[in-house]
């Protein structure tokens, strides 16, 4: 007798199955790799533990090597829950959530790049959620953009709580978890230098224009404060010495990697 033809969708079924199992050992293997590293140096604080450097780093390599039809966005979700994971079972932490004039967009934010088992904590305003981070010592605080007042007082000295990155990391045209907001936290033992820094200076005549021809912009304005951001390749004498943009009690606030600017999927 003849043997029935192979189901072909039975086959791919297979497949599917074959490659879910490998990725769920492969998690499984990075775990263990992890737990060799907490038994080596003991569990940490999240300022030791936090490396914005190699994640942006991590990311960049996967838009590069990113093809076919599985959205982008999608991937990076995943790539997030597992980094935060893995830097939770390092150092535990929680996020300390600041107010936006659409909270479900902040929520979105923070389940996007922080997953389901962080802890989350609501605070009335930016200054609150600054200051769980800078009293607790590892939290995390996410501030939105567009947040009221002169929210960045807290940040300023060395001690301070700092910004340490900025979302969304990856920007791609109708991406869900849309709300630019910084993300804040206890300074990090590894400093890495950023593509971006961030500061806030007295508004002064001619500051703004100073900040725009250096290629920076101004992502807030408060209590006569302006709070910019800068390509850390910008030397602030040039911008605010000679310049005579009357600058005065500059402040560093921290700094992020410079966001990727995604145009098009590419279909393999």
């Amino acid at each position: 007798m003849d043997r029935a033809a192979p189901d072909p969708l039975q086959a791919i079924r297979g497949r599917i199955d074959a490659i879910d199992e490998k990725m769920h050992r492969l998690l499984i293997e990075r775990s263990g790799v992890i737990a060799e590293l907490i038994e080596t140096k003991g569990t940490s604080k999240p300022g030791d533990a936090f490396r914005p450097d190699r994640e942006a780093d991590m990311m960049r390599r996967m838009v590069m090597r990113h093809e076919g039809r599985l959205p982008l966005v999608t991937v990076e979700h995943i790539w997030r829950e597992i980094i935060t994971t893995f830097t939770a079972m390092q150092a535990p932490f929680g996020i300390a959530a600041g107010p936006a004039d659409d909270n479900l967009a902040m929520r979105d934010l923070i389940r996007f790049y922080f997953g389901f088992s962080i802890p989350v904590s609501n605070c009335s305003t930016a200054e609150e959620a600054i200051e769980r981070v800078a009293r607790s010592g590892k939290d995390v605080a996410l501030v939105a953009q567009g947040a009221a007042g002169r929210w960045w007082t807290g940040l300023a000295g060395p001690a301070a709580p700092k910004i340490f990155a900025k979302l969304p990391y990856i920007e791609v045209p109708a991406r869900p978890a849309h709300l630019p907001a910084y993300v804040i936290g206890p300074p990090l033992k590894e400093v890495p230098v950023p593509d971006v820094r961030v500061l806030a200076l007295h508004k002064a005549p001619g500051s703004e224009a100073a900040v725009a021809a250096y290629g920076g912009r101004v992502a807030a304005d408060a209590g006569g404060e302006l709070l910019v951001e800068l390509p850390v390749a910008a030397a602030l004498d040039d911008i605010f010495g000679a310049a005579g943009a009357g600058i005065s009690d500059l402040r560093e606030l921290g700094g992020f990697s410079q966001p990727i600017e995604f145009k098009a999927e590419r279909v393999a």
